[in-house]
């Protein structure tokens, strides 16, 4: 597996139904009962968990005073990129939006209902660029 980020969200309800408006899938199959829990998935692949952060302070405790969210960003290489900013953009406040890298990188930035912020590049550009030995 890739590394994957499990976010501590304040609410799961909200964080999935926000992602769902974006286009990610969430699959909550995999969690035992009583468990907060859920697979966030986008265009069929895995890209990350939500993870209800009281049970996740639970199951770490060294997290237990720190606050939701972080200093950082993920990122997720999407294969229609103009599509996805359009749809992310009518859900999500926009807090960069799309410039071009000097690797060639079209990318853009949301930031989620808990303040985590989300970079959005173009798969094909990340391919034919020198970052493609890393993918």
């Amino acid at each position: 597996m890739p590394f994957a980020p499990c976010l501590g969200v304040k609410d799961t309800a909200t964080s999935i139904a926000f992602y769902e408006k974006l286009g990610f899938d969430v699959d909550s199959s995999t969690a035992r009962p009583g468990d907060d829990i859920h697979m966030l998935l986008f265009e069929g692949s895995f890209c990350g968990m939500l993870y209800s952060n009281a049970d996740l302070k639970n199951w770490l405790p060294v997290l237990a005073d720190l606050p939701v969210g972080f200093t950082g960003m993920f990122y997720l290489a999407v294969d229609d990129f103009d599509a996805a900013h359009d749809r992310i953009a009518e859900h999500a406040e926009i807090v960069k939006d799309t410039v071009t890298d000097h690797n060639g990188q079209r990318e853009f930035y949301f930031r989620d209902p808990d303040g985590y912020i989300i970079g959005i590049n173009d798969n094909a550009a990340l391919q034919a660029s020198d970052l493609a030995k890393y993918t």
